[in-house]
């Protein structure tokens, strides 16, 4: 093995952090990353502990890294902590035993007996690695992650109309249904208020269909900021089948413009009752979007 060096986390790395995040989510189907800004913020705080992000670097350059933090214990008091599996460049794989190697003896040290690890399909798949390190598939998550990936959704023939979002007509009424299907805290409406008050960037669209003075089908197209060819559908919701059918439509419609090709839709909590309209139409199967997996440390 090639010379490489794992340190522990210094002020300054978030921006190499970032960087090699942004390289390795792209290989996703999902492709995620914390912004520097945000890593800045949470490095910040005063019951951080820098001893459990590790970081390997093939002389000055950083190829990986791996973050875990110490968590309340469940039920059983047992100490705990989480796990992220390391972001690593291609070609640089055989590193990843060093990193996680470290990362759980310092956890042992630290006195945790149990490490959580969520793996997703769609962002990494490192399901091989559960099985390397001895973990326990423990649950599914509560959470369905569809792909619309057919190319044969045409508009179909119904009156009701696909509109544009009117945030002056619209609000009330689409609030009402983030309530019921997301059942949201007061703090996660206020940002979300937030955030549509600056529609720019990467919100490629927001539609709405009405039918006798009510929202019977909306969804928004969010694209993705690290892959750009994908984008999410957040805040999906229909009354019947046949609107989500049209509005899947219009999306493929949009994205064919927008050069978008993979679409993402969440359900869970108050969304999960929207199931049987996803399955109805050409939507991939709804698989759990992460399964929990505990490794014991002894």
């Amino acid at each position: 093995m090639e010379e490489f060096t794992l340190k522990n986390y210094q002020k300054g790395f978030e921006v190499e952090q970032a960087t090699v995040g942004y390289q390795v989510a792209q290989t996703w189907q999902f492709a995620h990353q914390t912004p520097v800004e945000r890593l800045k913020e949470i490095y910040s705080r005063p019951n951080f502990d820098s001893e459990t992000r590790h970081y390997c670097f093939k002389g000055n350059e950083m190829i990986g890294f791996l973050t875990s933090k110490v968590i309340e214990p469940k039920e059983d008091g047992r100490k705990r902590a989480s796990l992220v599996f390391p972001s690593i460049l291609p070609g640089h794989e055989e590193v990843t035993e060093l990193l996680v190697g470290r990362a759980l003896d310092t956890l042992k040290d630290k006195g945790v007996q149990v490490v959580e690890t969520y793996v997703s399909a769609i962002s990494g798949n490192n399901y091989e690695l559960t099985q390397e390190w001895g973990y326990k598939h423990i649950k599914d998550q509560d959470n369905l992650v569809y792909i619309l990936n057919g190319v044969d959704l045409k508009e179909i023939d119904e009156e009701a109309d696909i509109r544009d979002f009117d945030q002056d007509k619209d609000l009330e009424k689409w609030l009402s249904l983030v309530r019921e299907y997301d059942e949201i805290s007061e703090e996660t409406e206020k940002q979300i208020l937030k955030e549509l008050k600056n529609e720019t960037g990467n919100v490629i669209a927001h539609l709405v269909i009405e039918k006798d003075g009510e929202i019977v089908g909306t969804t928004l197209i969010y694209r993705n900021d690290i892959k750009p060819s994908s984008a999410n559908l957040p805040f999906t919701y229909v009354t019947e089948t046949k609107y989500l059918h049209k509005l899947a439509a219009r999306v493929k419609e949009i994205g064919k413009k927008e050069q978008i090709d993979l679409f993402f839709v969440w359900l869970y909590k108050g969304r999960l009752k929207l199931k049987k309209h996803f399955d109805a139409l050409n939507f991939k199967y709804g698989q759990p979007s992460a399964a929990l997996f505990e490794k014991e440390l002894t």
